[in-house]
């Protein structure tokens, strides 16, 4: 009777090995086959979140065996301890995201421009089923947004907007994104586009971004917006992204010099600007 109560307490902590073990290839796993072989987002966070729920079962069960083994001197503490050292592991990911997830705002989508965001197109026909809705949602987002990222304001840029879009679009390319739309202005809204795809460099999880080029005159506004494809808290990486993107944008435009016509343009209208002030 005695042996077979041992053998019990031996089988626990095996399984708490086995579960951990399996926890870390399930990761493995869906981490593989989504950045690299397509596996829909939805279906790699559920297999995520199957894994979590593995490693704390497995904590469970090893705990449950070395509170057995020292009321019975019973084998199995080595096989215990892995399984709680490997599911800690694990379970260290979600938990390093509590500060953000406490400190940063419950938004997934951020703009430069919150009463009038810049619109995703082609985004809009590629997002696949289930994904975050492609409106911004104003009433939402906005004001706790500008609470929490003050500095994320429209960039105004001494350039004429057509050359601004295409500026923007190899600011994009350098940035590692994929550009799937660079829409020049607009004729009558003098407004150009360019929307890309960014992915996170691990797990390959997809941010759509869209920036928006206004004409005004004497140079051109640039807005840009970043919004996360699934999930409800982006843990402030759109935020992140827009800071990345807008940085790069003007690295750009310093590392290039306007082409002599569109200065000539620019300085034709700031006299005509002037003239009309003065008088």
């Amino acid at each position: 009777m005695a042996l077979g109560f041992s053998q019990r307490r031996l089988m626990v902590s095996g399984w708490a090995v086995q579960i951990a073990g399996y926890s870390i290839i399930l990761i493995v796993a869906a981490s593989v086959l989504h950045r690299l072989f397509g596996l829909a987002t939805p279906v790699a966070l559920n297999l995520y979140l199957l894994a979590f729920i593995g490693a704390g079962l497995a904590i469970v069960l090893a705990g449950y065996a070395l509170l057995r083994i020292w009321q019975g001197g019973h084998r199995g503490t080595g096989s215990s301890l892995v399984a709680i050292a490997l599911s800690s592991a694990i379970l260290m990911w979600p938990l390093s995201m509590l500060p953000k997830l406490q400190s940063l705002p419950n938004i997934n989508d951020v703009s430069t421009d919150t009463i009038s965001p810049p619109p995703f197109v082609e985004i809009a026909k590629r997002r696949p089923a289930g994904s975050n809705p492609i409106e911004y949602d104003n009433a939402n987002f906005a004001e706790v947004q500008e609470k929490a990222y003050p500095d994320l304001r429209t960039l105004p840029v001494e350039r004429s907007a057509a050359e601004t879009v295409t500026l923007v679009a190899q600011a994009l390319r350098k940035l590692r994104m994929e550009v799937v739309r660079e829409a020049a202005p607009d004729r009558s809204t003098g407004l150009g586009f360019v929307e890309a795809v960014d992915r996170t460099l691990v797990f390959g999880f997809y941010d759509d971004v869209v920036v928006r080029v206004a004409e005004n005159g004497v140079g051109a506004l640039v807005d840009v917006r970043s919004a996360s494809r699934f999930g409800q808290h982006d843990l402030g990486a759109n935020a992140t992204r827009v800071r990345k993107v807008l940085t790069a944008l003007v690295e750009r435009i310093q590392a290039t010099v306007p082409k002599k016509e569109e200065r000539r343009k620019r300085r034709k209208k700031r006299r005509s600007k002037n003239r009309s002030n003065r008088s």
